[in-house]
């Protein structure tokens, strides 16, 4: 399934536009301190033809969410996403495993057993508000620690999929060949003790400012379903006030028939493709089967 992340649902569908194939994930963040989802920007998503796809976090520290004292606004958020009403990807303490969240291993007394139980209370909630329509995405970053996972992972009844975050850094092409494959170590590890739950690449892009972006995103492709990967999320943003790149799929703009050439290649599920129901069913089941042309 191809994904895009660009800030709101129209940046997500005018990226896929750019692009010549829209997303079939339609991805966003909210806020820590948010106590409810817009439940008509959902629908908007859904209405494009995407499955919605939404990370989420309580605040506090994880010892404090696995205690109960975050309950009231977790049951808050589960209700207001219950109200959608229709599948979606749930994405709560998202590169955990890095130093830079409130929730990150090791800041605040956060340690693996208290993300472990965390996990696992914010599942139950909401399990109960949202059934089975709530996907939840157990996410790592790539560069963050390998070590402590093993003792964070809630149990395969826990989680629908394990979601890796993956950026190429790169901005020339001629210094960094390869960099799509830069989730591949954290993959090996999370098939170690995962019980072979589906992988996704939730949040992916590369830096490059060169025509290659879109063969950079065709290996990306090719590679992550070789190795089994159901869907690849694009982060397709500026992000203010720092040193990343510009991960956007319009930068630089000869690029785009090298992208667009990238998102024929067989099995890349889109509502071009399917309908949101069959892309629901996908997401529900993580099946797979090939998309229509």
């Amino acid at each position: 399934m191809w994904g895009i992340e660009a800030g709101s649902v129209a940046q997500d569908t005018a990226s896929g536009q750019y692009a010549g194939l829209a997303p079939s994930i339609d991805s966003w963040f909210l806020s820590q301190s948010a106590s409810t989802a817009s439940v008509s920007k959902m629908t908007a998503a859904r209405e494009a033809g995407a499955v919605p796809m939404v990370a989420w976090s309580p605040e506090g520290n994880l010892t404090e969410i696995k205690n109960g004292q975050k309950d009231a606004q977790i049951i808050s958020m589960a209700k207001s996403l219950a109200a959608y009403g229709h599948p979606f990807y749930f994405r709560p303490f998202a590169e955990f495993n890095t130093n830079w969240e409130t929730y990150s291993l090791g800041r605040s007394g956060n340690t693996p057993q208290a993300l472990y139980g965390a996990w696992r209370r914010v599942f139950r909630i909401f399990r109960q508000y949202t059934g089975s329509k709530s996907l939840f995405v157990w996410t790592v970053g790539y560069s963050g620690s390998i070590s402590p996972l093993k003792t964070a992972w809630p149990g395969s009844d826990y989680v629908n999929y394990v979601g890796i975050d993956a950026y190429d850094w790169c901005t020339s092409s001629s210094w960094c060949p390869g960099d799509q494959y830069r989730y591949k170590t954290m993959l090996g590890a999370l098939r170690q003790f995962d019980g072979g739950r589906p992988a996704i690449l939730a949040e992916t892009a590369t830096g490059l400012q060169t025509a290659d972006k879109g063969k950079w995103l065709g290996a990306a492709l090719r590679t992550a379903q070789a190795d089994g990967i159901r869907a690849l999320v694009w982060f397709d943003e500026i992000v203010p006030n720092s040193n990343q790149p510009d991960w956007r799929l319009a930068s630089p703009s000869s690029a785009q028939a090298s992208i667009q050439a990238a998102l024929k290649q067989p099995n890349v599920a889109s509502p071009k493709y399917r309908d949101i129901t069959t892309l629901e069913s996908y997401a529900v089941s993580a099946s797979w089967a090939k998309a229509i042309r």
